[in-house]
């Protein structure tokens, strides 16, 4: 099958997947182009399903507190002498006092500007040296509440979400968490909390009774309407939640209070209706007993939980499963399982395997999470899709950071030994349903989870042509199985016809197709990022061919019309990619470049919707830098510099770009007014800045910055190899690497006899003039 005919195959089969009032196509005639076909269908429809939940419009968030500059620079200035008087050689030193470092972080985070960010997590590389304690989970807290001061939601949820990558490895709690979730209650931020549930159950912490009980106060916070707590009760059904009469008590109340008597009492009914068979029968004590263990797991490991566990036991707690579950919700490795069912007396289930391996692939351990997966199958335990799905989610997250497909064939071949254990269920039988997660309903065999994961992961693959036939088979399989399309799966269709498609053009129109038919799902905001990135590279066999700049904002209006702000990421990929495209563009080209770099420029400006971030900003300056147009990456640079809106990545590229334009007065001006503003560069900041003056001719200041500036009072920013790198590199062309190598020794002797083996041969051979 050619690669055309097989994108054909992959759209028609997927329109008519989504229009059952059409007869069924067959799948094996490809012999037509898909184009006839595409123009006889229905008129293209511009409405779009959403949940009335997801349109509910957000509050703003309250207006954030800045920290007065005064105070701020007296404690950056504090903390960069704390940690410039870090000696190595006397270690039990510690220049701060607990309650010291933690009102610096309190204030940083309060600030919550990029540069008190990074520094933020300078104190947290060096927070032992600093005050002789570990980074623990009270230590996040202090940051967390510091943001919460600040009041942006999107920062505090990427902290939440990156904790786990911050120094000291630090799982976020549920309480940090709540933390988080209350804030947003406060101003009716529903959208939000919504995101963070899925992030919560991502990193393997579950939401629970509480965790709602701030969602539906958030709802009312909001406005909402009786339709959209049904939309949430309906999402919150495939969590692990109790009923409560409480929270059935609240929502009723709610109501009332909003003299909406009628509405009350619907709501109510609709809550019970849902979850009223979730009733603990056990002990009353139940919650609060399994919410101790999941907080002792959480705080001091497993071996303490089974501590409490048995002194638990001894008040009437009994064990079952869910016991085990909590135990393992931080382990990734076989033998916590077998140590915890042994101390429980309880056999594992195929869903205990299931959380160690699901803990495995987030800890980013994958051989761990397929030697755990062999061992399973031992058991001779059935397999299960919540057991797979990790397995399949790792591998094809993998392959997509690579340049192989090898484990996306794993992954299919995991796939296909679920779809052989449960073949499609007869149509008119009930659909197969298993109890694995107490009261979270989930499909045993192959569901659309596992379908979209597969897919997404073809349309990222390096062989597109070969998985366009294998993404055909899964399309025919989903229909056997009665499977509906999701977003992910809709999104990942189109990528993969776009990337058959032989021209531009024909990749619009397979967007169009896909995208604008009836009766299918809502494109999400990640959808259309990986969309348009796509779009944005397509070269169709020409080289470094321009992005087809109204193509892609015409997928950016449908984005806004859908009802999705248009995020900067939109922008700022397109640029990075322009920018990609500059170093080896032929001047037959670099007018056109820059044209385009303009014409996004303007798309930007002329958005009311989209607010730049930082990034994008940079981003913005970099690629008008890159495609020669100096002026006017040194025209967003004074714009930033005045609304004070920039970072250390800002420095570093306007004194690249002052470098490459030969620009050193204005170099020299933006040098000039960051000291005023008592900024501190940071290591690749000074690396642009000693760069840039070796680059306009100016190698002797060059050396001079290096062994007299670079390093004076801030000892984490002193010259090193690179350093040395830089400037022998320019030394090089002019022939004077003796004389910088003989002031680096004179005056950098300590650094002198640290160079790596790179530069050995001229340090060993200093009158050695020829390179």
């Amino acid at each position: 099958m050619s690669f055309g005919r097989a994108a054909s195959q992959l759209e028609r089969l997927a329109i008519a997947f989504h229009r059952p009032s059409l007869p069924k196509l067959p799948l094996h005639n490809t012999r037509d182009s898909w184009f006839p076909f595409l123009v006889t269908s229905q008129k293209c429809s511009r409405k779009f399903s959403t949940s009335s939940l997801a349109a509910q419009p957000e509050l703003s968030v309250r207006p954030q507190r800045r920290v007065p500059h005064q105070k701020l620079g007296s404690v950056r200035a504090q903390i960069h002498d704390a940690l410039d008087s870090l000696d190595e050689s006397l270690p039990e030193r510690h220049p701060l006092k607990e309650d010291q470092i933690l009102r610096v972080l309190d204030t940083l985070a309060s600030s919550a500007r990029p540069q008190d960010l990074a520094l933020i997590e300078k104190v947290l590389a060096n927070f032992t040296s600093l005050c002789g304690l570990p980074v623990v989970a009270e230590v996040h807290s202090h940051i967390i509440r510091g943001l919460l001061k600040q009041g942006n939601p999107q920062t505090l949820l990427n902290w939440l979400v990156q904790m786990r990558q911050k120094p000291g490895n630090v799982q976020p709690y549920l309480q940090h968490w709540h933390m988080f979730l209350e804030h947003c209650a406060d101003v009716g931020h529903v959208r939000m909390i919504r995101i963070a549930l899925s992030k919560m159950a991502h990193s393997g912490c579950l939401p629970n009774n509480r965790t709602f009980k701030i969602l539906f106060r958030a709802m009312f916070n909001s406005g909402a309407s009786v339709k959209d707590f049904h939309a949430a009760f309906n999402d919150i059904e495939k969590y692990t939640f109790w009923y409560d009469e409480d929270i059935a008590n609240m929502l009723y109340d709610g109501f009332v209070k909003l003299n909406q008597t009628q509405q009350a009492r619907e709501v109510k009914e609709e809550f019970n209706r849902h979850f009223l068979k979730r009733v603990i029968k056990e002990s009353p004590r139940l919650v609060e007993w399994e919410g101790s263990l999941a907080l002792e797991v959480e705080r001091h490991g497993m071996v303490d939980a089974v501590k409490l566990c048995r002194s638990l036991q001894e008040d009437g707690y009994k064990v079952h499963h869910r016991t085990l579950s909590i135990l393992l919700r931080r382990s990734h490795d076989i033998s916590d399982l077998e140590y915890a069912g042994e101390a429980l007396d309880l056999k594992p289930s195929a869903f205990h395997w299931s959380i160690v391996i699901a803990n495995a692939i987030r800890a980013g351990n994958l051989p761990s999470a397929l030697s755990s997966y062999r061992q399973f199958r031992s058991t001779g335990l059935p397999l299960s899709a919540p057991l797979l799905q990790p397995l399949i989610t790792g591998l094809c997250n993998t392959a997509t950071s690579g340049s192989s497909d090898d484990l996306l064939d794993q992954a299919l071949k995991l796939y296909h030994e679920l779809a052989t254990t449960f073949p499609p269920a007869d149509p008119d039988a009930p659909p197969r349903r298993e109890d694995l997660d107490f009261m979270r309903e989930r499909s045993v065999g192959p569901d659309a989870y596992m379908y979209g994961t597969l897919l997404r992961a073809m349309g990222n693959s390096t062989d597109v042509q070969k998985y366009s036939k294998v993404a055909i088979s899964l399309l025919v399989a989903m229909e056997a199985r009665a499977i509906p399309h999701t977003s992910v799966i809709l999104a990942s269709l189109i990528v993969i016809a776009m990337r058959c498609s032989s021209s531009v053009d024909e990749a619009l129109e397979a967007y169009r197709r896909l995208a604008r038919q009836t009766n299918v799902p809502r494109i999400t905001a990640w959808g259309y990022q990986w969309i348009l990135d796509t779009l944005s590279k397509l070269t169709f066999g020409e080289d470094r061919s321009l992005p087809p700049i109204w193509h892609y904002f015409e997928i950016v209006k449908d984005m806004r019309f859908s009802g999705l702000a248009v995020t900067p990421t939109i922008y700022a990929q397109l640029l990075k990619h322009l920018a990609h495209l500059a170093p080896d563009a032929p001047e037959v080209m670099k007018d056109r470049l820059a044209a385009c770099v303009r014409r996004v420029h303007d798309h930007l400006t002329l958005d009311p919707t989209m607010t730049p971030n930082i990034s994008l900003w940079n981003q913005l300056m970099d690629t008008y830098q890159r495609v020669g147009l100096f002026a006017e990456a040194y025209r967003v640079w004074e714009m930033l510099l005045v609304s004070e809106n920039f970072d250390h990545a800002s420095v570093s590229i306007i004194l690249d770009a002052c470098g490459f334009a030969n620009a050193w007065p204005l170099a020299q001006k933006v040098h000039m007014r960051l000291s005023e503003r008592s900024f501190l560069f940071n290591q690749g900041n000074w690396h642009s800045y000693v760069e840039c003056m070796c680059r306009v001719g100016r190698l002797n200041d060059a050396v001079k910055t290096v062994c007299l500036q670079m390093g004076q009072g801030q000892k984490d920013v002193a010259p090193n190899a690179d350093t040395i790198q830089v400037l022998l590199t320019f030394a090089t062309r002019a022939n004077q690497q003796d004389e910088v190598l003989s002031r680096i020794q004179r005056y950098l002797p300590d650094l002198w006899v640290t160079l790596p083996s790179i530069l050995g041969e001229i340090i060993i051979k200093p009158n050695h003039v020829a390179m």
